[in-house]
């Protein structure tokens, strides 16, 4: 047996390398061109990092065009659409006082739509009587101290260096100032009679709207969400009463900051003697109803009727004092009035200013801003509540209808 091993182990190696050399010999490769990989289909397309964009930039334009629409329609029919929207923001503010004579002075809905309705009329015709009674007997005086201000202004910066003779603004100053004195006077009869009955038609507008939001203003809510499906329905009647909230507290809130820096300004006229205090306070008031720049801008027209009428003292020191006073509405009166009902930073506010006056006048300007905390409010509560799950909708017919369930 020992001699038959050497012999049977070159066989082996023989067929080991046999089998190594098998494995070792690469294999023919094919001649045949590879088949081009297939074209995406459309569906693809949309669903690479590319035509997610492009989707997101068709929503946006979308989006922007359906906005821009909106605008159009709003200044086109502004003759309703002004009336609908000052109804609106008048019943948002009036809602707790609606609420309070329905809870707990026992009123029904009529009663309570008539009181509120007469207590509003009264309130804003007396205030609006005040202000136009006391700005219109001395209307003409003003537009002159203020022209007589301005060019002593610009005396005065002239004989600093500054050079403001080479402008146009003198001949603007004028132009504005004329405008002011005639009020409007150079117009058409048929102009003029245009303009008072698209005002007498807006107001007999806003009235009636606002008696039904008071009426039947939940009931109008009811109805409109009652379009959209179920799952969205629930995040709908949240917007709308995040947007009563914002529109109730941010009217409350601007009529007691206009109150301050008109009395403040007004105190601080009667001090230093400027003449036509209550008129400059009273557009003061009104200024304030614009955020930011109203009151700063009305209140600059002041200090240029100190210039003319008091001196550079008083004009310097009335100009402090509404810099110091515009400061404590930004950082101490608003948050503590409004809280976080508007919500907005400072240059949301001023684009929102320069689209509203564009499109719509000293309307727009007025309207802008709530409309915009409005809309900001509405996106943040179907943000918050993307993920809820729907609840039932709570009404006041529902707190009524409790104690009788109960019973």
């Amino acid at each position: 047996m020992t001699e038959s091993e050497p012999a049977s182990s070159p066989q082996a190696a023989a067929s080991a390398r046999g089998a190594t050399a098998v494995r070792q010999i690469p294999e023919p490769q094919s001649s045949a061109p590879q088949a081009p990989a297939p074209a995406p289909t459309p569906r693809q397309m949309w669903h690479d990092s590319y035509g997610r964009s492009s989707i997101r930039a068709l929503q946006t334009l979308i989006l922007a065009v359906a906005i821009g629409l909106g605008v159009w329609l709003a200044a086109t029919l502004k003759i309703v659409v002004l009336p609908l929207l000052l109804a609106l923001i008048i019943a948002s503010a009036m809602y707790p006082i609606m609420r309070l004579l329905r809870r707990r002075a026992g009123f029904n809905r009529v009663w309570s739509a008539i009181t509120g309705l007469l207590g509003i009329l009264v309130a804003l015709g007396g205030v609006l009587f005040g202000i136009a009674l006391t700005v219109r007997t001395e209307w003409s005086d003003l537009a002159q101290k203020t022209q007589e201000g301005v060019n002593k202004l610009v005396e005065i910066l002239s004989g600093w260096g500054i050079p403001l003779d080479d402008t146009h603004l003198s001949e603007y100053l004028s132009q504005a100032t004329e405008f002011l004195k005639n009020s409007g006077a150079e117009s058409s009869a048929l102009s003029g009679v245009s303009v008072a009955t698209e005002i007498v038609t807006g107001a007999l507008l806003m009235i009636v709207m606002l008696f039904f939001f008071l009426l039947d203003g939940e009931r109008m809510a009811g109805f409109l969400v009652g379009f959209l499906p179920e799952r969205l329905r629930e995040r709908a009647n949240q917007a709308g009463r995040a947007s009563v909230h914002v529109l109730g507290k941010y009217i409350r809130g601007t009529v007691v900051i206009a109150a301050f820096a008109a009395v403040c300004d007004l105190i601080a006229m009667l001090v230093m003697q400027v003449p036509l205090a209550f008129p400059l306070a009273a557009l003061i008031f009104l200024g304030a109803f614009i955020p930011i720049v109203g009151a700063l801008v009305t209140g600059m027209a002041a200090a240029l009727v100190a210039l003319v009428a008091a001196g550079p003292l008083a004009s310097i020191v009335l100009v402090i004092v509404v810099i110091l006073v515009n400061q404590i509405e930004h950082h101490i009166l608003q948050p503590k009035v409004m809280g976080t009902a508007l919500g907005l930073h400072g240059i949301v506010i001023i684009v929102a200013l320069a689209i509203g006056a564009h499109e719509g006048g000293v309307a727009g300007a007025l309207l802008a801003v709530p409309l915009t905390a409005v809309l900001w409010a509405s996106f943040k509560t179907f943000r918050d509540m993307r993920d809820s799950a729907p609840r039932a909708l709570h009404t006041e017919d529902d707190d009524a209808a409790a104690p009788a369930v109960r019973a």
